[in-house]
């Protein structure tokens, strides 16, 4: 029987058919956007990862809500095609960047990212640290061969931790309170950081160790314990816990393995001229850094960046990560990631990583999510004149959308399909 059904969620008036007969023994259409279908089992997998993304229960609000999602989306995406938004010089460098990041995270895969396992010690450990608060203050750098140097002075009561604290840290707060980060939940910290500072007994001071952001010695001050919990506690949590535990040992392999290739590169600095380029930049005179583009920066294995290559590489860098740049130690390990990661690059590339199926069907979902991105960012930008005409625009343009597509759903399949 067909009929036609009124579906207005977020912005779509959507024409509905609700089909009978042999079709539902196969892998049914669930829903066609002009000439495109999605089938249902195509659309159950979705389905199910936008619930488990989204902290979402299955019920048909949640359905007809993912189903509009998924219906705008197309229409975003036929209307990027007319228009051949694909052409646009941002978004071509944006696909660049996600491609190079892909690249990097099948080469991480395939070297890095091993069965890891874990133990019945490992997880009731975690349990414990997750239910604890902790005291910690640490002294920092970005630096390996300074962390060790700050090590010497303090084991051999050359300095005061205080006065190391002054040194290490540009942050004022932290100058004067000895690197002190207060009280402390395990999940609220770098899970590198935050296992190196529970596994310490209270009043005991680490070895340098490696962070993501660098290198800290740490001395765990105090402990809080949560001492409510219980056997069927820790059971519930059993497997998010043992989940963690390997996620950590990822992190912490993958940070040796990068290490491990920085220090492969034989990566040598001009270290007069690091000062002078810190410097310029931070004073930003520009001709003062228009001087120095010729001049060779660093050197590793048989290659050369000059000022002025360096720059540019550099350009690639988030907002974030240049704020991060305030001491020659901080700029010179900036570039160092950068050669680190070309030459990541440069390996996966020779291993190929990129021939690989789920690389292909990967890389497809995120350009259509990049496009997606981008289409509503020049939407966004076409109108400047508050909050209320922005979404008055949006409204419009979807409505637009649709006007211009034939839409149809079965609607039966959505209100009874089982997960």
């Amino acid at each position: 029987m067909k009929g036609k059904t009124s579906f207005n969620h977020c912005f779509i008036i959507l024409l509905v058919f609700a089909f009978n007969g042999c079709e539902k023994g196969i892998d049914a259409t669930v829903v066609e956007v002009d000439e495109e279908v999605i089938s249902l089992s195509s659309f159950k997998k979705q389905y199910q990862k936008y619930m488990d993304n989204n902290y979402q229960s299955d019920n048909l609000l949640t359905r007809y809500s993912f189903l509009n999602k998924l219906v705008e989306e197309k229409l975003i995406l036929k209307y990027a095609r007319e228009n051949n938004l694909d052409n646009d010089p941002s978004y071509a460098e944006d696909i660049g960047d996600i491609y190079d990041q892909m690249l990097l995270n099948y080469y991480f895969d395939k070297k890095v990212n091993k069965d890891f396992r874990t133990t019945e010690i490992e997880t009731r450990k975690l349990f414990i640290w997750q239910n604890q608060k902790a005291h910690i203050r640490h002294l920092f750098s970005r630096s390996e061969k300074q962390i060790w140097s700050i090590h010497e002075e303090l084991n051999n009561d050359n300095s005061s931790w205080s006065s190391l604290a002054q040194e290490c840290f540009k942050d004022s707060i932290l100058q004067l309170n000895g690197g002190d980060i207060g009280w402390q939940a395990y999940d609220d910290l770098d899970p590198v950081f935050a296992f190196h500072a529970f596994s310490l007994i209270p009043g005991k001071i680490s070895d340098p160790v490696r962070t993501s952001d660098g290198y800290s010695i740490i001395e765990l001050i105090d402990v809080k314990n949560n001492n409510l919990l219980t056997e069927n506690d820790y059971q519930q949590k059993r497997e998010t816990l043992s989940k963690a535990i390997k996620s950590f040992q990822q992190k912490q392999r993958l940070l040796e393995f990068t290490d491990s290739t920085s220090k492969s590169l034989d990566i040598v600095f001009n270290e007069s001229m690091v000062l002078k380029l810190h410097q310029s930049i931070k004073s930003l005179p520009y001709h003062e850094i228009e001087d120095l583009h010729q001049e060779p920066l660093v050197s590793f294995m048989d290659q050369e960046w000059d000022v002025s290559k360096s720059l540019q590489k550099m350009s690639s860098l988030s907002k974030r990560q240049l704020s991060k740049i305030i001491t020659p130690i901080d700029l010179k390990q900036s570039i160092i990631g950068l050669i680190t990661r070309e030459k990541l690059l440069e390996s996966a590339r020779k291993e190929k990583v990129f021939q690989n199926e789920l690389f292909d069907e990967a890389l497809s979902l995120k350009k259509d999510k990049a496009m997606i991105k981008h289409v509503l960012n020049i939407e966004r930008n076409q109108v400047n004149i508050g909050i209320d005409s922005t979404k008055k625009n949006y409204s419009y343009f979807k409505k637009e959308l649709l006007s211009n597509s034939s839409i149809v759903i079965d609607s039966t399949i959505i209100k009874t399909f089982i997960l």
